[in-house]
């Protein structure tokens, strides 16, 4: 995939190649060399990192794989202010910004998130509408979604990728200790879970079970337990739903028990 946007050709003497293909021009950069003993001679290895941009041939639209050999350039954060579709989807935004508003998130979020919480609310939103988390597919989603940064500027998958490496531990347990604080702790507390399967061959451990997998038939499937949690009350693998239910309601009454005998 081609970025929309162009930057100055790399030069490193030696490196880099051009290659024409139909009528577009590629950019190859030479990372490293395999030699043939048997041939005698080295075999270069090049990767393409972008396609020459014809109306500026000192400049090339680069690829995702540009980054990778010249990570110290500076690639544009915020895509043209005209790249969004003329037809916006909003309702899920107006749901989402509903529940929003009414927790008090966006507020929360300037805390500790600062100029960055549009984009973070944004990848939240990407996240419950289109189901993915992978940061290169965002810009497709805010295309044509409205958004909660600032003038709704679309940034590059680039951007996102930094956002989450800025992210510190501190400022999320932060935005976390506020959000628990402002609940009613008498409330309801749900327990959700995902019971995984996985192939393997451990041999005998008191932590798994023979079970019965998804795919792969013909191996040996063993299911981990969670006995070691809740062992006192349920003995057996937790396999789906009403166990769980079942689990839960005698642990319950195990610790009020325990609580009235205080």
């Amino acid at each position: 995939m081609y970025f929309d946007y162009a930057v100055a050709i790399p030069f490193e003497k030696g490196k880099n190649i051009t290659k024409k293909k139909g009528n577009a021009v590629y950019v190859l950069y030479q990372h490293g060399q395999v030699y043939k003993p048997d041939k005698k001679y080295a075999i270069p290895q090049r990767t393409i990192i972008g396609r020459v941009n014809p109306d500026s041939p000192d400049t090339m639209y680069p690829n995702e794989h540009f980054q990778e050999f010249f990570p110290t350039v500076l690639l544009p954060e915020k895509l043209p202010e005209a790249y969004r579709s003329c037809a916006l989807r909003i309702c899920s935004y107006a749901v989402i910004k509903k529940v929003l508003d009414d927790y008090e998130i966006p507020r929360m979020f300037m805390n500790y998130f600062y100029k960055e919480s549009g984009l973070i609310l944004d990848l939240v939103a990407y996240m419950i509408v289109d189901e993915e988390n992978a940061g290169r597919y965002y810009p497709d989603f805010a295309f044509n979604h409205p958004l909660f940064s600032e003038n709704m500027r679309i940034y590059s998958d680039s951007k996102v990728s930094r956002l989450l490496k800025s992210i510190s531990k501190e400022q999320i347990n932060a935005f976390l200790n506020e959000w628990n604080d402002n609940r009613d702790h008498k409330q309801r507390i749900y327990v959700s879970y995902d019971s995984t399967n996985k192939n393997c061959h451990a041999g005998v451990i008191d932590l798994i079970e023979y079970g019965k997998p998804k795919d792969y038939q013909s191996l040996i499937l063993q299911l981990l337990t969670i006995r070691t949690i809740v062992s006192p009350c349920f003995m057996r693998n937790i396999l789906d739903l009403s166990p769980m239910c079942r689990s839960l309601d005698t642990w319950l009454i195990r610790l009020n028990s325990i609580t009235t005998r205080m």
